[in-house]
């Protein structure tokens, strides 16, 4: 079992870092959307309901068929807002972290964000900001075992790989820019983004260094209030989705599409509240012609005081649904709203 797992993360690190092809690497995936908006569009940094907010999240998939070496990721996030009149600057640090595989494949990111928030209207706002930082990515060789280290009785760790790697870990580059449209008496938001625009160096091999690098890629987000209880000011439903495309320069087709919706349980003028919501996505990889329904995934949010909590689950249902057994992907989610909301910008309650 050890040979094939190793010989399959062999496989995929080959697919995904070692070809000359342009590199379609894969960021961090988060089902709770909503809750990484200025990971995945640095123009909506700042956009809170405190002019100050902590954020945490983290997410394990795939567990039930990788075991000890399942997806694991992390991110960490600070922004602030200073307000000028009722327009605002907003400035973000970020650090995001994921492991899997045999390999121990390791990415983490540093980041620095900048956004700007003019008001062109009462509550309806236009929004663009950039973001930029390090990205260091590693994978353990020692923990691989290659077909050459085979002797045709057992495996010898000792006989050479005859890989030809350049160096096993590699800081880089990252460079993403959006824009972002809002209006916060009408509830909606919807926003784009541009991501790994200096398309940065994504290899660990001696022959890569002037080809492989990571495609640009581009998401759209957004989310529409909903008034289902007759009271208009009370869009107390969300409707939201997430769109994401790899590369968009590069002819890929891994693409991928979340939608579903958050409502609001209680009276959105209590200081607590209670959200339940749920979401599907479809994706596209690159060898696929058309697209598969991935997963469904119910999403629980708790608002009190301060705090927020998120808490959803994957539930897989693509073709690898009989090994996984309907397993996906456990998320959490913790928000600290700090500062008083009463400042240049009142959000709904529901964001």
């Amino acid at each position: 079992m050890q040979h094939s797992t190793s010989l399959l993360s062999v496989f995929l690190l080959i697919a995904c870092l070692f070809t000359g092809q342009p590199a379609i690497a894969q960021d961090a995936h988060f089902s709770q959307f909503t809750r990484t908006s200025a990971y995945n569009n640095p123009a909506f940094v700042g956009l809170s309901r405190e002019p100050a907010r902590l954020a945490l999240q983290y997410r394990n998939q795939w567990s039930s068929v990788l075991a000890g070496q399942s997806y694991h990721s992390a991110l960490a996030a600070f922004d602030w807002r200073n307000c000028l009149g009722l327009s605002f600057f907003a400035f973000g640090v970020s650090v995001q972290g994921s492991r899997a595989g045999d390999s121990r494949y390791t990415d983490g990111q540093g980041m620095l964000s900048l956004a700007y928030h003019q008001q062109v209207a009462r509550g309806f706002f236009l929004a663009g900001g950039i973001r930029g930082g390090a990205w260091n990515y590693r994978i353990d060789d020692s923990q691989l075992a290659f077909e050459e280290q085979f002797d045709g009785i057992g495996y010898d760790p000792n006989r050479n790989n005859f890989e030809s790697f350049d160096q096993l870990q590699r800081t880089v580059f990252g460079l993403s820019a959006g824009l972002l449209l809002y209006d916060t008496e009408a509830a909606w938001q919807i926003g784009a983004s541009l991501l790994h625009i200096n398309q940065p160096l994504y290899s660990f091999l001696e022959d890569a260094q002037n080809g492989n690098r990571v495609g640009m890629g581009w998401s759209m987000q957004g989310q529409f209030g909903v008034s289902t209880d007759g009271r208009p000011n009370n869009k107390e439903l969300a409707l939201q989705f997430f769109y994401r495309q790899q590369a968009l320069f590069k002819n890929s087709k891994q693409r991928m599409l979340s939608a579903g919706a958050l409502w609001q349980l209680t009276d959105s003028r209590k200081s607590n509240a209670f959200f339940l919501g749920m979401y599907g996505r479809i994706g596209r990889r690159a060898g696929d012609a058309s697209f598969t329904f991935d997963s469904v995934t119910p999403y629980m949010r708790v608002d009190f005081g301060d705090w927020s909590l998120g808490l959803s689950y994957d539930v897989n249902v693509s073709p690898l649904a009989n090994a996984s057994r309907l397993a996906g992907a456990a998320e959490f989610s913790v928000q600290v709203h700090i500062g008083d909301m009463r400042d240049c910008i009142v959000c709904p309650s529901n964001w």
